[in-house]
């Protein structure tokens, strides 16, 4: 798929260009995941765990796709890079039932969003 197919095909998906705004319901779903692992974890219920994993990867794989990565652009690589990160705690925390690693996605997924907000507000205040 070409640059220019992808371009497309994201600005048919949100009925025009993707936004900030975008971003924050996923990174809900995946603390949400996160934490539905965590406790899975705790109880002892490995196939809410596997599941929840599972979701949490599904859905970081479609938010990477929507990332615009190409020439010129700063966010959508620096997302990408971060998404990569999650996408190996995600593994250690199946792998390992490491909640830690489910502790650090909450907090760099918190940190995104409040970066995000700090963004926004500079930008209205500009």
């Amino acid at each position: 798929m070409t640059m220019h197919m992808m371009s497309e095909y994201r600005l048919g998906m949100f009925d025009g260009e993707t936004t900030l705004g975008w971003l924050r319901p996923g990174w809900r779903g995946l603390k949400l995941y996160a934490r539905k692992a965590k406790a899975a974890i705790a109880a002892g219920d490995i196939a809410q765990k596997a599941e929840m994993l599972h979701r949490a990867d599904k859905l970081l794989t479609l938010m990477a796709g929507l990332l615009d990565t190409g020439a010129g652009t700063t966010l959508g690589p620096a997302l990408m890079r971060v998404y990569e990160a999650i996408g190996v705690l995600l593994l250690r925390a199946n792998l390992d039932n490491d909640v830690l690693a489910l502790d650090d996605i909450e907090m760099a997924l918190a940190k995104l969003d409040q970066d995000m907000l700090l963004a926004k507000n500079e930008a209205m205040a500009a």
